[in-house]
């Protein structure tokens, strides 16, 4: 049956042909979650038999309305990412369809686009970095080592340690990441101009009280913190997942929810969003200073009005006059997106230290 169709379809016109895989197409990605197993057979068999007669630019636009489809097959998948990279990008940078030896197959044999898109999808494994670090050019590189969700096997980490003496946008890169180890970040410290090294060894030195305080005292705090979720009409759960589909900004959240005083909901967010264990953020939410919740806020990309809204609700639970809110403000302001981010990565490295030791 499926075989009559596909050259049913290939003997029609080229008109007939394009409407054909432009409604096969469309079904598929409108009705993926809710088709039979042999529905989504057949969609993907129809595509697969039309491939070869397809034109490029209606190739680019199945590749880009399937490559977010799980159901997707790995034969589809696997045949689009290996066409022109304007084809191949949506495939190579988000497809879940390919399988990870048809991933490192790619990164062995395709061009420098195709590697660059790949270094951008959301999960790479070890040996897959090390092909692309090993074939990819400059821009490569530099994604594989801006890609948090990267592994790094210990060739992979220090090649590009080795790197970043001579590039900076790598060195940036991996002073962001909490992948790395302590006498590795120092490394990268030290490759620094010496006007550099003494801001962020500094800012370094401030966190450490904080980060030792976080260690030895967080599930204290938690316990007689008293945060109670306060009733309102947003779901935390609900929210992060429209966060992370970039449907809604962490920051308008954060604002919603400092109206109503609900700091539980909002360490919730910050936890999730950040990586950090809820306790930590718990810890910081409710000290008198404000250098902990600013970090977080500002590596996270949280807005200054967004921000304002939060030390309100923090000032109004502390019990802290309106005067500490200005403080807030201006030492919020003062800080760099680039500097919070580093201090989070140091955060996150050293508390991961302190538990292996305390273990």
């Amino acid at each position: 049956m499926i075989d009559n169709i596909i050259n049913l379809a290939r003997d029609c016109t080229p008109e007939k042909r394009h409407q054909l895989v432009d409604h096969v197409t469309e079904l598929f990605a409108n009705g993926a979650d809710s088709y039979r197993t042999e529905e989504i057979t057949l969609f993907n068999s129809i595509l697969e038999g039309m491939l070869p007669v397809m034109e490029q630019e209606q190739k680019k636009a199945v590749s880009e309305q399937l490559a977010p489809i799980d159901s997707t097959s790995p034969k589809l998948a696997y045949a689009l990412a290996r066409e022109e990279i304007d084809i191949a990008r949506p495939m190579l940078t988000s497809s879940n369809a390919l399988k990870p030896d048809e991933i490192l197959q790619l990164a062995r044999t395709m061009g420098q686009g195709h590697l660059l898109a790949i270094s951008k999808r959301k999960h790479l494994e070890a040996q897959v970095t090390d092909v692309l670090l090993e074939r990819g050019e400059k821009p490569v590189k530099q994604s594989v080592a801006a890609n948090s969700g990267a592994e790094f096997s210990d060739w992979g980490s220090r090649l590009l340690i080795k790197l970043a003496e001579s590039d900076e946008k790598i060195r940036d890169a991996m002073m962001e990441r909490t992948d790395v180890t302590e006498d590795d970040y120092e490394k990268l410290i030290s490759q620094m101009p010496e006007q550099q090294q003494a801001k962020i060894r500094k800012l370094r030195s401030e966190n450490e009280t904080l980060i030792q305080d976080l260690f030895q005292k967080a599930s204290k705090i938690v316990a007689s913190s008293k945060l109670e979720r306060r009733a309102t009409r947003i779901n935390a759960k609900a929210t992060l997942k429209e966060i992370r589909a970039g449907q809604r900004s962490l920051g308008k959240a954060i604002t919603q929810l400092s109206l109503s005083n609900n700091l539980f909901d909002i360490c919730f967010l910050l936890s999730e969003v950040a990586g950090l264990e809820q306790k930590y953020v718990t810890n910081v939410m409710v000290r008198y200073d404000a250098t902990g919740v600013a970090v977080l806020c500002r590596a996270l990309g949280v807005e200054d009005q967004d921000y304002l809204a939060l030390a309100k609700a923090r000032a109004s639970h502390n019990k802290q006059p309106l005067t500490t809110v200005d403080n807030w403000i201006a030492a919020y302001r003062s800080l760099s997106d680039k500097d919070a981010r580093r201090l989070l990565s140091f955060m996150k490295i050293r508390l991961s230290s302190l538990e292996t030791v305390a273990a």
